[in-house]
C-alpha cells in the first residue's frame, strides 16, 4: 500500500524564491519517518500557483511510499540534513546527561509528541532519554514504550547510516551513553 502526502497546507505565494536546499539523491531526515532519499524535485500547479516539491522516499518503508513536501516549507515541516559525523560524540554526551522527568504523564506524552514531530535529533534524543530514565523506575505505558522504541530506532538508523557502523555497534554506543558510560567513539574517527 503506497502512502503519499503533501505537508503542510500550502501557502503557495510565500517564499517561492527560496533556494533549493537539497538535491536529487541527497539523504535527508523527515520527522517520524527517518532517513529519506530525495527522489526528485519538480513543479506542480495547485490552485493556479506553481509550487516546487521535494519527492521523498523513506528508506525504511515499502518501495511505493512517497512524501511530497513543498520546497519552501521543508524546514518548517522538519526536513533536515543528517547529523554530521563530527557531532555524534556531542549527541552521545547529551544522551548521558541527567534529565528531569515530568510526573504528569499527559504533559510528558504531549511533550514527547512535539519532540518527535520536530524531527530535530536532539529533541528525539530528549524523548529517548526521558523514556529510558522513566523505564528504570516503572513500567512504561504502551504509548511511552512506542515513543521510546521509535526514538531509539530513528537515532540508531541515522547514526548507523552516517558512521557506516552496524546497527548493533550503534545500539551499544546508545546504551552506553544512556547509562552514562563513555562510548567507544574511536570507531567514529575511522
Amino acid at each position: 500500500m503506497a502512502f503519499c502526502a503533501i505537508l503542510p497546507p500550502l501557502h503557495l505565494a510565500q517564499e517561492e524564491n527560496k533556494a533549493l536546499t537539497f538535491r536529487e539523491g541527497n539523504k535527508v531526515i523527515y520527522p517520524r519517518l527517518g532517513i529519506c532519499r530525495v527522489a526528485g524535485i519538480f513543479e506542480q500547479t495547485i490552485g493556479g500557483s506553481t509550487v516546487k516539491l521535494y519527492q521523498l522516499k523513506p528508506l525504511d518503508f515499502q518501495e511505493g511510499t512517497t512524501v511530497m513536501v513543498p520546497v519552501n516549507k521543508a524546514e518548517d515541516v522538519g526536513v533536515r540534513k543528517l547529523i554530521d559525523k563530527a557531532d555524534i560524540p556531542k549527541l552521545l554526551r547529551f544522551l548521558g546527561k541527567d534529565i528531569e522527568v515530568a510526573s504528569d504523564h499527559r504533559k510528558r506524552n504531549a511533550r514527547n509528541a512535539e519532540r518527535m514531530a520536530s524531527g530535530e535529533i536532539y529533541e528525539v534524543a530528549d524523548s529517548l532519554k526521558t523514556m529510558a530514565k522513566l523505564s528504570k523506575g516503572k513500567t512504561l505505558s504502551p504509548e511511552e514504550q512506542q515513543t521510546m522504541a521509535r526514538a531509539r530506532h530513528l537515532i540508531i538508523r541515522e547514526l548507523s547510516h552516517v558512521t557506516k557502523l552496524t546497527v548493533e555497534e550503534v545500539e551499544e554506543m546508545i546504551d552506553d551513553a544512556l547509562a552514562g558510560k563513555r562510548s567507544r567513539t574511536k570507531k567514529l574517527a575511522a
